[in-house]
């Protein structure tokens, strides 16, 4: 008997994978048919997202000649995780526990999402899980653009676990601490490996963030300085070595390594002191980021740790039809462990929608209702010639209602095709609206919070959180008008347009090294108290609220404040 094959779709930010695996005698993963597409990973066309993932699944789905049920994959980006401890409690109520601790750590209501957890250690007195959710109408979209493929969504699994579940089956014989590092289009998964222990932190620093440097320092499109990123970077540029442009992209891959390890270090500092765990004994690169010229070297020497390549292919055999994988192996750790799955032993975790599930549940249990319906169709033949004789009848006269009913059915018809389109016309002007005003605003504010930064030194940032309105909490709109109308005239005395106020609530920490094992100076609260009123001045924001600061760790000033947006230059 043939091994059961499993497709798995791996939908990347700025690419689309898909695989079609089987399983050899002894036990190891083969890559029977494989493809890729990739596509524009540009942040300002995530409302096209969807549309991008369906039109790249169906070239790569036909050249694969992939069709069928398939395990998906969601990004880092899109994919919210949480780690929380609870004390051990009986199977039976652990999911209600669990549930609980949902609704206090997952930031939206949990009928919008569509939450699971895995558990990570369970000792007998304490319990770790881990907290995965997507958005409802993300994991919803996602699905049913991938049915134009040909393709339907039979689990849906977080890029995070699929990168956990690909280096566990790669390297079983891994000892010591690890981190694995899969820098994608948009988002950077950190993976921290302790035997079956883990922890996963997902930022924002990316490929994209090469190619956006490079686009405001050439003043560029987007997608022509991802065009010559790849170019430069690829070693496929004809550009002379002295040319500016290329000078600039290696610039902003060079500042990219930098940030990269000081986020790698900053995370290992906060794992090891929230865990207890031991420094990592070695670092794995991964993902499209990881082609950066000199980025191991450059890791390794500034965190003075071994780093390598992840070979997500390491324990997987590919056929002859599927060789190309081998050329794309730095972006295929997620798409391998789609196709690994659940361990032995480990509870189903899905991200699917309830309702896609419920419909697949339905599928499963159709021949089981076709057969019903056949033996009470055997058990009602005599009453059907009976019923077919006075159907009959009535067919005719439902023939004479019919023909009055007609013109009644156009009218109805036509009004609601002019509904439809109205309804469209809505959802387009509201999304380029939302488009025209939010671009670039997130871009250029987080520039300036860094420059604020840079002028204090010696100051990062712990947490960034959009802190959603109030009800009521909103002010009054510009003159203009959300479109530049005309409000002033009388038809608009009544009714003036508002807008929503939104905070942003940031926590950070300053380094006094002068005083580093006693209380902090003077000097450094003043620095902080600096840093903090300069936000007034920031286009973006129209006041600071709540500062707090707490200088009780040796050496180290905490501080907590939140940004009122300014409503004029939406985020």
């Amino acid at each position: 008997m043939s091994s059961p094959r499993v497709l798995a779709v791996d939908s990347g930010a700025g690419h689309v994978a898909c695989g079609l695996f089987s399983s050899a005698k002894n036990g190891r993963l083969v890559l029977e048919q494989f493809a890729l597409e990739s596509f524009n990973p540009d942040a300002s066309l995530e409302a096209q997202w969807t549309e991008l993932v369906s039109q790249s699944l169906s070239a790569a789905a036909r050249r694969a000649g992939a069709s069928g049920s398939a395990v998906l994959s969601v990004p880092g980006h899109h994919t919210l995780t949480k780690f929380v401890k609870t004390p051990a409690v009986d199977k039976a109520k652990r999911d209600k526990v669990i549930q609980f601790e949902a609704q206090q750590n997952i930031p939206y209501p949990l009928p919008e999402v569509v939450w699971d957890y895995l558990t990570v250690s369970d000792d007998g007195l304490d319990l770790e899980v881990m907290l995965a959710a997507v958005k409802l109408d993300v994991a919803e979209a996602l699905c049913h653009s991938i049915q134009d493929a040909g393709v339907s969504a039979s689990s849906i699994a977080p890029s995070t676990v699929a990168l956990y579940r690909s280096f566990k089956y790669n390297y079983p014989d891994a000892s010591g601490p690890v981190l694995v590092v899969n820098i994608g289009a948009r988002s950077t998964n950190l993976l921290f490996i302790d035997g079956n222990r883990f922890f996963i932190r997902t930022i924002a620093l990316a490929g994209n963030s090469v190619t956006q440097t490079i686009a405001d320092e050439l003043k560029q499109e987007f997608s022509h300085a991802e065009s010559l990123k790849l170019q430069v970077l690829g070693g496929t540029s004809d550009l002379p070595e002295s040319s500016p442009a290329r000078t600039t992209v290696l610039h902003a891959a060079q500042s990219f390594i930098g940030r990269l390890h000081m986020e790698i270090t900053r995370s290992t500092v906060n794992y090891r002191r929230q865990n207890g765990a031991e420094q990592p004994a070695t670092i794995y690169v991964t993902g499209g980021g990881s082609l950066v010229p000199d980025l191991t070297t450059t890791l390794a020497d500034k965190l003075k740790i071994s780093v390598e390549v992840f070979d997500p292919l390491r324990n997987v055999e590919v056929s002859a039809s599927a060789a190309l994988a081998r050329d794309y192996a730095p972006v295929l750790a997620d798409l391998i462990g789609l196709a690994v799955g659940n361990a032995a032993g480990e509870k189903s975790f899905t991200l699917l929608p309830p309702a896609i599930g419920e419909a697949i549940a339905f599928r499963k249990q159709q021949p089981f209702y076709i057969g019903a319906a056949a033996l009470v169709v055997l058990a009602l033949a005599l009453p059907i010639v009976h019923f077919n004789q006075r159907a009959a009848v009535s067919a005719e006269q439902a023939q004479l209602l019919e023909a009055r009913l007609q013109p009644l059915r156009a009218l109805k018809n036509a009004d609601t095709a002019n509904l439809a389109k109205i309804e469209t016309l809505k959802n387009e002007i509201t999304a380029i609206q939302g488009l025209v005003e939010s671009k670039s605003n997130w871009i250029n504010f987080f520039t300036d919070l860094q420059q604020r930064l840079v002028k204090v030194q010696d100051v990062w940032l712990e947490k960034l959180q959009v802190l959603r309105p109030a009800p009521g909490d909103t002010v009054t709109a510009s003159a203009g008008g959300f479109f530049g109308a005309d409000t002033s005239g009388a038809n608009n005395a009544s009714v003036q347009p508002v807008a929503t106020v939104l905070r942003l609530n940031l926590s950070g920490r300053l380094l006094d090294r002068a005083n580093p094992t006693s209380k902090v100076s003077p000097d450094s609260l003043n620095r902080v108290r600096s840093l903090l009123a300069s936000f007034a001045d920031s286009q973006f924001i129209s006041s600071v609220e709540k500062e707090t600061f707490n200088t009780n760790q040796p050496g180290i000033l905490s501080f907590d404040f939140i940004l009122v947006v300014d409503p004029k230059k939406p985020l």
